[in-house]
């Protein structure tokens, strides 16, 4: 599964030490989000160890209250401190790079894992120096008129159908969808989420076709089956959530992990590629509803702009919601199985 841990940075600077510019003294003062046994972790080190610049010292264990100043931010919050010097000649994001980059190899070393939403360095002689907040991605999740009736609809007609618990294949289906909806709704503060929440949409996509293997074009067939209005649309959009599946959350696909995370730009390709699943996971849900009523609410993702909200058609993926992957061609097939058109995604 590809990890799309790239986040852009706020940043504050004290701008009076960085023109001109100059080399001071001090430590990296890096927030840690406390799961798991984190803070055992940090502990460990901070007894035995300090960290100097890009090495790290075996040092005499220091007394109690000094582990736990060194463990503890100025804001209270499970910290590491990295003692070093900040040249301000260096472009800020390009110094927490480095910090950010041998964090993750202590985190592995140790095997735990550090999620660090903050990092700031602390002269010893000036104070505060530099400041930067890891963004998050947003979410925007709405309830609109024009759902609320829709969603009236199906309490009138449809609860019963989604309590059905003979359909093993919808049972199976919704519990994925829901929990790809819960791990949506969680704060984005770790890396993964929505990783972890495309595969949760992508998997009930796979039970809702009846197709444990993965199988794109014997998923669409059963989408044909149906004799639905939009067939040729969600056979377009199914072949794009299976490539993107298989290039960036399966496989193991190094060149195209490495693709996603390479700038802002490709982290929001892909991340938005989340809401293509989420789209098709609740539109096969609802294929036999007795309402015959389909409820996606409208959602997006923020990266400072909003991401839009994607409704189904082929055009929003040539557009906002684009990815690259391999394979564009995508066929299309009739109730009957046979194919009746290649369409290629631009």
């Amino acid at each position: 599964m590809s990890s799309l841990s790239y986040r852009t940075w706020d940043v504050w600077i004290n701008t009076g030490f960085f023109n001109p510019a100059g080399v001071y003294d001090g430590y990296f003062e890096c927030t840690i989000l406390g799961t798991l046994t984190v803070p055992q972790s940090i502990e460990f080190l901070a007894e035995s160890y300090e960290i100097h610049s890009a090495q790290i010292i075996k040092v005499t264990r220091p007394s109690a209250e000094i582990i736990r100043q060194v463990t503890t931010t100025e804001e209270g919050q499970l910290g590491v401190r990295i003692y070093g010097t900040l040249d301000t000649a260096s472009p800020p994001l390009i110094v927490i790079q480095e910090i950010q980059s041998l964090l993750d190899a202590i985190s592995v070393a140790i095997d735990s894992p550090w999620t660090c939403p903050k990092i700031q360095f602390i002269s010893h002689q000036h104070g505060k120096l530099l400041v930067v907040n890891r963004r998050s991605i947003g979410r925007g999740y709405s309830f609109r008129i024009e759902e609320r009736g829709q969603a009236n609809q199906k309490i009138l007609q449809d609860i019963q159908f989604y309590r059905d618990s003979t359909d093993s294949h919808l049972v199976v289906g919704r519990r994925h969808y829901m929990t790809g909806m819960q791990l949506l709704s969680l704060e984005d503060q770790i890396a993964g989420l929505i990783d972890a929440a495309f595969m949760q949409f992508y998997q009930g996509c796979e039970a809702l076709c009846r197709d444990p293997s993965g199988r794109i074009d014997e998923s669409k067939k059963f989408i044909a089956r149906q004799g639905l209005a939009d067939s040729r649309e969600l056979q377009i959009i199914a072949h794009q959530v299976w490539r993107v599946r298989n290039k960036y959350f399966g496989h193991g696909d190094v060149i195209w992990n490495l693709r996603a995370n390479m700038s802002k730009v490709d982290a929001e390709s892909v991340a938005k590629q989340v809401l293509v699943a989420r789209y098709l996971c609740k539109r096969l849900i609802d294929l036999n509803c007795p309402s015959n009523a389909f409820l996606a609410r409208e959602m997006g993702l923020f990266f400072g702009a909003y991401s839009g909200n994607f409704t189904g058609q082929v055009a929003e993926l040539e557009t906002i919601f684009r990815a690259d992957f391999d394979n564009r061609t995508s066929k299309v097939f009739d109730a009957n199985g046979f194919e009746i058109e290649q369409y290629a995604i631009g």
